[in-house]
């Protein structure tokens, strides 16, 4: 999140664009200020220059899938074939799908928080891996919310 006076400083800003915001108190961070940061009753000053605009994703969403999922999921993220999937093998699997346009995480967001929470969200037991069965439970509750 900004303070009000940015997001109302970057609306309508162009690729290429360059720009000095100036946010007045009222619109930054008030009287109080930012302890340690920002004293209070400041007058913020940026130059900002948009090099790239990045779409972020469908309110609610961490990760989206750019394309078709494939059909034998759980068998690509279990490398080992063992049956199990360990927080490793998911994490390489979903940043190796992000590096290849096949996936996308949240901007602005931990990348490896998002992965590990979409692991322990997998995980129904909470035992550190998740299995076939409990991939399937996901699967089929995603189908039934779409109902």
């Amino acid at each position: 999140q900004v303070v009000l006076g940015m997001d109302m400083g970057l609306r309508e800003m162009c690729v290429g664009e360059k720009r000095t915001v100036i946010i007045p108190p009222h619109l930054g961070y008030g009287e109080a200020g930012v302890d340690g940061e920002v004293p209070g009753s400041a007058v913020l000053v940026f130059d900002i220059e948009l090099l790239e605009l990045v779409a972020g994703l469908p309110e609610g969403y961490m990760f989206i899938w750019n394309g078709e999922v494939s059909p034998n999921l759980f068998e690509e993220i279990d490398k080992d074939g063992n049956g199990e999937v360990l927080l490793e093998e998911f994490s390489e699997y979903i940043h190796a799908q992000v590096a290849s346009g096949k996936g996308k995480l949240a901007p602005g967001f931990d990348a490896e928080l998002i992965v590990k929470n979409m692991f322990t969200n997998q995980d129904r037991n909470g035992d550190g891996k998740v299995t076939a069965e409990e991939f399937k439970l996901k699967d089929q509750e995603a189908k039934h919310d779409e109902l």
